[in-house]
């Protein structure tokens, strides 16, 4: 265990940060969305003390960890993804975990640990999207063979706190269909002319493909799409071509509902998934409640 690490050492640092949680506490009420989150809190640190770490404090609805390999960190994040996912929550509503980890130097103090290797740990959960976990290059290089088919090279991007882009990759980690890790790239060239996403909402119906490629929604007038619930924002989300693959990207106060025709109802808040398949998407309030309002998106990839 890490309790005895000199003053100065190494080792994987990992957050798990729970989403959807805040939209849970106004839905259920405080007592009941509290149990729920505490359950899936013990749940997670079961996971990680499974896989040989101990958690080193709780971060409001997740917890930081410290394993002495990257690799149990990285079992870490599978276990914890997967057994979060089967526990029983609350019909219609998902709850997902966004997590990140890195292997590097650490200075302990006491129980905790501090150090570029924690700062870049905690930027890491924030890029993901729930059932995904990041990790930087240097670390996704540590991982034993049999992980490498798992992990998927994410375009350089800038980190806050760090003067220069950071090499990152995902660990597709999720056990389940709800959420799919996104592609970063941005070339477009490769994306065949019949590929398009079809929208539909009341008469409309908005296709992007290669002569439109991204669509705005919200209550503001230059939104391609226009909103009149009060719930939404008045630039409430965008989706976006990249390459191959449609990306819904919620930029909202209350959230982006989506159901895709095959998995229950998850929430995205200030977050991004790939659309497939078909399924349906509502702003601000659940999608059964914005059904009566014609408040409701229909999609379907083609």
């Amino acid at each position: 265990m890490l309790g005895n690490l000199a003053l100065s050492s190494e080792c994987a640092v990992l957050f798990a940060d729970l989403t959807g949680s805040s939209h849970l506490y106004e839905r259920i009420g405080d007592g009941a969305a509290f149990a729920l989150v505490d359950n899936c809190l013990k749940t997670m640190t079961r996971a990680v003390e499974h896989t040989g770490g101990r958690v080193v404090k709780t971060t409001g609805d997740g917890i930081m960890a410290a394993f002495w390999d990257a690799d149990a960190a990285a079992d870490a994040a599978v276990s914890i993804q997967t057994q979060v996912h089967e526990l029983p929550l609350v019909p219609g509503f998902g709850l997902g975990v966004k997590i990140g980890f890195h292997y590097g130097p650490v200075v302990e103090s006491g129980n905790d640990v501090f150090g570029e290797t924690v700062n870049l740990c905690a930027r890491f959960s924030e890029l993901a999207t729930p059932g995904q976990a990041i990790t930087s290059r240097e670390t996704a290089l540590r991982l034993r063979e049999d992980w490498q088919p798992m992990l998927r090279s994410l375009a350089p991007r800038p980190v806050k706190g760090m003067n220069r882009n950071v090499e990152l990759y995902a660990l597709l980690c999720e056990s389940h269909d709800e959420v799919t890790a996104i592609a970063v790239s941005h070339d477009t060239d490769q994306l065949p002319s019949t590929h398009q996403l079809r929208l539909y909402f009341g008469e409309q119906c908005f296709i992007l493909g290669r002569e439109m490629q991204r669509i705005r929604i919200g209550r503001d007038t230059s939104a391609e799409i226009l909103l009149n619930a009060v719930q939404a924002s008045r630039r409430h989300a965008e989706i976006e071509r990249r390459q191959d693959k449609f990306v819904l990207i919620d930029r909202s106060s209350n959230g982006t509902y989506v159901s895709f025709d095959s998995g229950r109802e998850f929430v995205l808040q200030r977050e991004e998934v790939v659309l497939r398949g078909q399924g349906s998407m509502a702003f601000g309030q659940s999608i059964q409640a914005a059904q009566s309002a014609e408040g409701v998106i229909r999609f379907v990839c083609l």
